[in-house]
Formats: C-alpha cells, sequence, structure tokens
C-alpha cells in the first residue's frame, strides 16, 4: 500500500450541534446561521484565518490554526468539535490515511469508529477493511472497548473525515436566539454561573450589582467577573450596572434588623425591575440555590419575590454547591469569586420562615417601592473590557 503522510496538522475542524438540529426548519436555519455567525467571530477576534461551510448538519471550519478547536468549542450551542483531515471518498485513500494516523501514534490497540453520513461505502466495510490495514501496517491489536488510539471516520457524500480526538464543547442553544435577560451578580461564587447558563440557554445578559459598601465591598470581583463573562458574549456588549444601597441597607436594619435579608431582597428585585424594563429585558437572574443559605428556604423565597413585576429565573436551583463550584472553575470565574465576603449588615439570627403578610407590610410602611425608583435613578453604569479567552 503507498503510505499517505498525512499533513502536519488536520485541515479542518469538524463542528457538531445538538438541539438546533431538532428544531422546525425555519427555526434550524435561523439558529444555525446565528451559530455560524457567532464563531466566525470568535475566531477573527482571535486572530485566526478560516473558511467555513456545511452540510448536514455539520459545519466545517476550515483552518490549521491549532487554537481554532478551543476557541470554537466556547461558542454556545456547539456540542463538540474534532480536528479532522479530508480525503475523498475511496477505501484506499482512507485506509492510508488511518494506517499513516497509527504509524505516528504507535499504539499497542486501537478501534476503527466508522460512521456513514453520506457516499456509498458502508460504515461496515469502513470499520473491517481500514481496521485491517492499520493492523497489518502495525501489529496492534483490534480493541473495542479500551483501546490505545480510537480512529473515528465519517463518511459523507463527497469526503470522508479522519479523526482522532472529540473535544466536548459547552453546548445549550446559539447566544442570541433568545432575549436579554439583566443578571444580578454579587462577587461571590454563585451568580456568575446562573448568568453564564442563562447566556448557555441563548440569552444575551446585562448584570446589575448592589454595592453595598461599607457593609460589603465586592465591586473590584464583580468587574473582573463581568470582564470574563464578556469573553463569552461572541462580541455582544455586556453592561454592568452598579446601584449603591447602603442607606436603604441601613434604613431597614436599623427597623427590622431580622428581617434585614428578606427586605433588602425585595428592594434589589423593586430596583431590578425598573431596570429591565428600561433596557427593554425579559427577566432577572439569580445565582438561588435552595437551602443553600438562610434567606434561600422556600418561605423566604416566596417573601422576597411575591408581587415583583418581572420574571424571576434561578438557573442553579436545584444544583449542590459543588457541582456550582465546578461549573465556576470551567467558566473561569471561580478564583475572582473565593475573596467574597458576607454582608457585615446580615443578622446573627435572619428571619428562616418569613410570613409574607407582615414583609409587605413592612415594605408600604418604609416606602421600598419609592426608594428603588430613587436608586435605579442613581444607577452607576461600568465599562467592561474583554477578558482575554481561555481553554476550557
Amino acid at each position: 500500500m503507498r503510505r499517505l503522510h498525512p499533513p502536519d496538522k488536520p485541515q479542518l475542524v469538524l463542528v457538531r450541534y445538538g438541539e438546533v438540529a431538532l428544531k422546525d426548519s425555519w427555526t434550524r436555519s435561523s439558529w444555525e446561521r446565528l451559530l455560524r455567525a457567532n464563531i466566525s467571530h470568535d475566531l477573527r477576534a482571535a486572530g485566526i484565518d478560516f473558511r467555513m461551510t456545511g452540510e448536514g448538519g455539520r459545519i466545517y471550519v476550515h483552518t490549521s490554526d491549532e487554537r481554532a478547536p478551543s476557541t470554537i468549542s466556547r461558542v454556545f450551542g456547539v456540542v463538540s468539535v474534532s480536528p479532522a483531515y479530508s480525503v475523498r471518498p475511496g477505501i484506499a485513500e482512507i485506509s492510508e490515511l488511518a494506517v499513516s494516523i497509527a504509524m505516528m501514534r504507535s499504539p499497542k490497540s486501537f478501534a476503527i469508529r466508522a460512521r456513514r453520513a453520506g457516499g456509498d461505502i458502508s460504515s461496515e466495510r469502513i470499520a473491517v477493511e481500514v481496521g485491517a490495514a492499520v493492523q497489518r501496517a502495525t501489529g496492534a491489536d483490534v480493541d473495542l472497548k479500551n483501546p490505545d488510539l480510537e480512529i473515528f471516520v465519517e463518511a459523507r457524500q463527497d469526503r470522508v473525515l479522519v479523526f482522532t480526538e472529540i473535544m466536548r464543547g459547552v453546548g445549550g442553544l446559539p447566544l442570541g436566539s433568545q432575549s436579554r435577560m439583566l443578571a444580578l451578580i454579587s462577587g461571590g461564587i454563585d451568580s456568575p454561573v446562573a448568568a453564564w447558563l442563562i447566556m448557555r440557554r441563548g440569552s444575551p445578559v446585562s448584570l446589575l450589582h448592589f454595592d453595598a459598601s461599607p457593609y460589603a465591598d465586592s465591586r473590584e470581583q464583580v468587574i473582573r467577573q463581568a470582564e470574563i463573562l464578556q469573553s463569552w458574549m461572541s462580541g455582544r456588549h455586556l453592561d454592568l450596572m452598579i446601584v449603591r444601597n447602603a442607606r436603604a441597607i441601613e434604613l431597614i436594619s436599623s427597623r427590622y434588623p431580622r428581617e434585614t435579608c428578606v427586605l433588602c431582597r425585595r428592594l434589589m428585585y423593586h430596583v431590578s425591575s425598573v431596570v429591565m424594563k428600561r433596557l427593554r429585558a425579559n427577566g432577572i437572574v439569580t445565582g438561588y440555590s435552595l437551602g443553600q443559605v438562610a434567606s434561600q428556604t422556600p418561605e423566604n423565597i416566596m417573601a422576597e419575590q411575591v408581587g415583583i413585576e418581572a420574571p424571576l429565573y434561578h438557573p442553579l436551583i436545584a444544583m449542590d454547591k459543588t457541582e456550582i463550584m465546578d461549573l465556576a472553575r470551567r467558566i473561569g470565574t471561580y478564583d475572582v469569586s473565593t475573596g467574597s465576603k458576607q454582608c457585615r449588615a446580615a443578622p446573627r439570627k435572619p428571619v428562616t420562615k418569613a410570613k409574607l403578610d407582615e414583609i409587605l407590610g413592612i415594605e408600604r410602611e418604609l416606602g421600598l417601592r419609592e426608594i428603588a425608583v430613587e436608586l435605579a435613578d442613581e444607577m452607576e453604569i461600568v465599562k467592561v473590557r474583554k477578558e482575554r479567552q481561555s481553554p476550557l
């Protein structure tokens, strides 16, 4: 057999997507265009030269730049990517390439993973004949369960892709396929993860932080978190807005110390509702995880949120802390978030089962809705620079 030496680097990146392919034809077409545009933006931003084509539920990014797979894997909607070689659809060509790849790796065992999505060559024939060629050339054993080397072969109508790696993407929906949300961000571990998860479902975000200094000071952490989240936005601008609410905390804690956290959260939601409407966003996102802290009991959540004039989303509600921390590390916000400190205005024994009627009565007495409008009017907008991307 004539030995085909593969190029030094794969010539293209095979991009797979999931939910997009399950939609009706109009939505699928629209979201595929959006996904391709987001991939194109991030590749250009990274200074990567490429050409893009696609067919049958796949996107092909033609480039030999080694940075391309990790860059594409960060784009919302991408399920996985594979740096791949492309050959003509013939058993001889496929076998020669597979043998060359195997000879470079010198495995003790291997497996051919064949898939046919077009063309005249069956996956069974590819597996048998290409596998036999690799075995003759290398002497390696065939091991379909736990091989040293897996060679994937995906046959298409006019080409066959050969690759050895499947890199996991972030999945979800293409960013921009859903409307914008307003995400509350505190400087802690949870809230940036919640914002990222909503982005993963296709919604760009704007961020709102409540600066409680001198009771708490997370401003710099929040700005760093915003910079990291900006790097996931595929070119869309991420607004960071800061509202100073120390005087409202002082009013609440001096009158109703045990209810401080519940009342403060209601005030935040009222402010957020005002800001959300001004931004023409379509919901408020929190980092709540049920029962994680005293303020996040079912009773307190109900007392905080009943009557708020906005939809509220809690992406972390059923996740435990370990899951959230793992996601924060993957996103890149964990190290920035670990220095966050508890608000010093929080009481030693906060109410854990707040009574809704009492909370609503106190809210009216203190005029929290009116205060919310005043705080929104005083809001500061911070310019967010883009954090440099890093591989997942």
